[in-house]
C-alpha cells in the first residue's frame, strides 16, 4: 500500500513537469540592458550597457 502511494506521488510529480514544460512561455517585454558589474560601479557611471535585445 505505501508502495503504491509512493509510486502515485512520484508519477504525479513526473506528468506535472511534462505538462508545466508544454505550456507555450509567453515573452517578456524588454526590460534595458542587464548589468553585469557590481552596483556600486554602476553608480560611478563605470559600467558598459550592453544594447538591447533584438526580437
Amino acid at each position: 500500500m505505501k508502495q503504491a502511494i509512493r509510486i502515485s506521488i512520484l508519477m504525479c510529480g513526473l506528468v506535472g513537469t511534462y505538462v508545466a514544460a508544454a505550456v507555450p512561455q509567453v515573452p517578456a517585454p524588454d526590460g534595458g540592458p542587464i548589468f553585469v558589474c557590481p552596483p556600486q560601479q554602476q553608480l560611478q557611471g563605470k559600467c558598459v550597457q550592453l544594447p538591447p535585445m533584438m526580437r
